[in-house]
């Protein structure tokens, strides 16, 4: 019996390597894969426009396509009407029955804190979070910490993030655009609550104390994670590495430039930390935390776990993405890329052969060991 899983993309057109690489594998795990946007789907039926991977040509071929039955969610959501109608109609397939996906996605870092602060499994590792209603909360913040960190509630590769510092009577603002750190201080508390009021008027943002992550060197670092289930709906930790940003900075994300190093090499590095302590704990908090997400919320795939490492040896969840990038796999662990690719495949084959077998519509969350 063929497969069909189909890949979920705002821009088909542009057939990410990662597509490729996965269509190169369909045939063996006898699946036909499709790539299509969730706004080509044609009113009124059941079919789509989009692309099937021809896996004689190697390639990828336009056509027309009843939606296939288990679908991979690698959309990412601007600000613009697009993606908002995207999303809409991406939850209206999400609610359907006669659809499976491999993932179900976590709902936005303010949710997620809130859903997640009183688990007394997850809390512990928690920064406080509150939501930055106006200009007063920020600045109530900034007086009990002297240094925040202002970020959207629907951020993503570290986009629009604000450090803030109070240095004696004037406040530092610190924030990354087109990978370059831009700084602004300001003496006047009347200036800096105008500016905090357009900020705010522009998207929903919260507040957290700035955790002290920062090298010798003065770079801002943490650790990422990546997990992926596999053929037998089982959590793996493909990679793990130490993302660090530039001096002075305050972002960690690989797209603004950070680099990317070993954790072997990092431990190695680091001899004044207590590495058995750090890696019992990070064990302890890897093996319950995707079951507790699941748990919470909904059936998952895959997860980029950032943690921060801090200078009292204290570990935080700094940000929890259930759409990771993968660079850190082929900078780190090339070996592992064909592992990765047929990822999405073999999931995939799980899920259909278990709803076979147990009649249910999504097994993921029950696949726990």
């Amino acid at each position: 019996m063929t497969t069909k899983l189909g890949i979920l993309t705002l821009d088909p057109l542009n057939r990410q390597d990662y597509f490729t690489k996965i269509g190169m594998r369909s045939k063996q795990y006898g699946t036909d894969l499709y790539l299509f946007s969730p706004l080509d789907l044609v009113p009124g039926t059941q079919m789509v426009k989009g692309f099937r991977f021809d896996t004689g040509k190697k390639q990828w071929s336009g056509c027309e396509f009843q939606i296939p039955a288990c679908l991979y969610d690698r959309c990412f959501y601007g600000e613009d009407q697009a993606s908002k109608d995207a999303r809409k109609i991406v939850s209206w397939l999400k609610e359907r029955k006669d659809i499976t996906f491999l993932g179900y996605g976590l709902p936005n870092k303010g949710n997620l804190y809130d859903r997640l602060k009183d688990d007394p499994r997850i809390s512990p590792y928690l920064p406080k979070t509150i939501r930055a209603t106006d200009p007063e909360r920020v600045l109530s913040e900034l007086n009990r910490y002297n240094s925040v960190i202002l970020k959207p509630i629907n951020g993503a590769h570290g986009y629009a993030i604000y450090a803030l510092e109070k240095t004696g009577d004037s406040i530092l603002v610190k924030t990354t655009k087109s990978g370059k750190l831009i700084s602004k201080t300001f003496a006047d508390l009347g200036a800096f609550s105008k500016w905090l009021d357009i900020i705010l008027t522009k998207q929903i943002f919260l507040i957290q104390a700035r955790l002290d992550n920062v090298n010798n060197r003065h770079q801002p670092f943490d650790l990422r994670i990546f997990l992926q289930k596999d053929k037998n709906g089982h959590w793996r930790e493909m990679a793990r590495g130490i993302r660090t940003g530039a001096a002075n900075g305050i972002l960690t994300n690989m797209s603004a430039g950070a680099s990317i190093s070993a954790y072997e090499d990092w431990k190695q590095q680091t001899p004044y930390f207590n590495h058995s302590y750090l890696e019992h704990e990070i064990a302890a908090l890897i093996a319950e935390l995707p079951h507790v997400l699941e748990e919470t919320f909904h059936p998952l795939f895959e997860l980029g776990i950032d943690l921060i490492i801090a200078s009292d040896q204290s570990i935080w969840v700094l940000d929890i993405n259930s759409k990771p990038g993968r660079k850190l796999i082929s900078q780190l662990y090339p070996e592992r890329l064909d592992q990765m690719y047929e990822a999405p495949l073999a999931y995939c084959k799980y899920l259909e052969k278990h709803e076979r077998g147990a009649g249910s519509k999504n097994p993921a969350a029950s696949a726990r060991q």
